[in-house]
């Protein structure tokens, strides 16, 4: 997740790890959870429209 360009709207702890909710420049919402410990994938869902400028920074 790219934080230059997205604003965090929302943060909270879960049993698996942390998720975070954040808006792009261009409005759109992603989700990310980021899994407690080191063995752990990130999962995400959600981000950038086609047509975003901020796609793929």
């Amino acid at each position: 997740m790219n934080t230059d360009t997205n604003t965090i709207v929302s943060r909270h702890t879960t049993s698996k790890g942390v998720v975070v909710w954040s808006r792009c420049a261009c409005g759109r919402l992603q989700m990310a959870l980021i899994p407690y410990g080191t063995d752990g994938k990130e999962l995400a869902a959600g981000g950038h429209d086609i047509q975003c400028s901020h796609r793929g920074r």
